[in-house]
């Protein structure tokens, strides 16, 4: 019998993007020229949907925008990514999300961003569905409680955002550890939510759901604190990087998709790894590698993960 391929539904944001290519970034009252603009999907969730389905997962998008995505194509260029967008609320009288990206040589890069429809996204849009893993991106806590109230999920995982984590860092820690079984910070959003504990120590935090917590760390790789260990996994080398935009996505989507298929985190790490390491050696949000690349790198070149004592 052939094994069932896995379902997600990925909650949050779906975004335009217009990325401006910049010799620099500028500053107040500076003016940097761009040599180049470009127009794509974004937005964490639709990120995360995009790069599951590049892996041969189901995934269904669950979010809101408005009637300009449409007319631009946003939805139907998610669909040929083969993204389920039928679980999308479209509003007539609404702005989508718009993110400016500004993209400086070497990948750096500065957002700005305005959330639109997305504010309309409350979580509970959708009512007794059961999924494989269920992703919420860059959402606050009011918004992951509805969401678990209504679907259910064998995996659920929560990357809470920067704005989040600073508005609700006392909030999240505690929900997450009855309701999600992986959460997902960058180094400033865990020093916001866990504080000045050490990775080591932050083991004792995994009790009830809470299986894992990923720190996302850049150029440095990225850190698992599990019940099993603390493990480290380098930053994956595929190229000269030019865009980070949606890295730490496509490295939860692939995180959860290895994990929910082989049931061995090391290896979920490190297809991520290798995920997120291809994926920024491309522009735009949405590049995110093939399986057949992820594994081959697997097989030949898989990145080092170090387990700490």
């Amino acid at each position: 019998m052939e094994p069932k391929t896995p379902r997600h539904i990925a909650v949050g944001n779906l975004n335009i993007d217009v990325y401006m290519v910049v010799d620099y970034i500028p500053g107040p009252d500076e003016n940097s020229v761009a040599r180049e603009a470009y127009i794509g999907p974004g937005g964490a969730a639709a990120n995360y949907s995009v790069a599951v389905a590049r892996l041969g997962h189901k995934v269904s998008l669950l979010s809101h925008t408005g009637k300009l995505a449409e007319q631009l194509g946003v939805l139907k260029l998610l669909q040929e990514r083969g993204v389920d967008t039928s679980l999308v609320r479209i509003h007539d009288n609404e702005m989508p999300g718009i993110v400016i990206v500004l993209v400086a040589p070497g990948g750096e890069r500065t957002m700005i961003t305005m959330r639109g429809a997305n504010n309309r996204l409350r979580g509970d849009e959708v009512q007794g569905v059961t999924v494989d893993v269920l992703h919420v991106a860059s959402r606050g806590t009011d918004v992951l409680q509805r969401v678990i109230s209504s679907i259910r999920a064998g995996l659920v995982s929560y990357d809470p955002g920067g704005a989040a984590a600073r508005r609700e860092a006392s909030r999240i820690l505690d929900i997450a550890r009855n309701a999600v079984d992986v959460l997902v910070l960058n180094r400033v959003e865990y020093k916001l939510v866990v504080g000045d504990k050490p990775f080591a120590e932050a083991q004792s935090l995994l009790n009830g759901r809470l299986k894992y917590i990923i720190v996302k760390m850049g150029a440095e790789g990225a850190t698992l604190i599990s019940r099993d260990g603390l493990w480290h996994v380098e930053a994956f080398r595929a190229g000269q990087v030019v865009d980070t935009t949606g890295a730490g996505d496509v490295f939860i989507a692939v995180f959860n998709s290895y994990l929910v298929e082989k049931g061995d985190h090391i290896t979920a790490l490190q297809a991520a790894s290798i995920a997120a390491g291809i994926k920024v050696t491309r522009r735009g949000a949405q590049s995110a590698p093939s399986r057949e690349e992820i594994e081959r790198f697997l097989r030949e070149k898989p990145p080092r993960v170090h387990k700490h004592v």
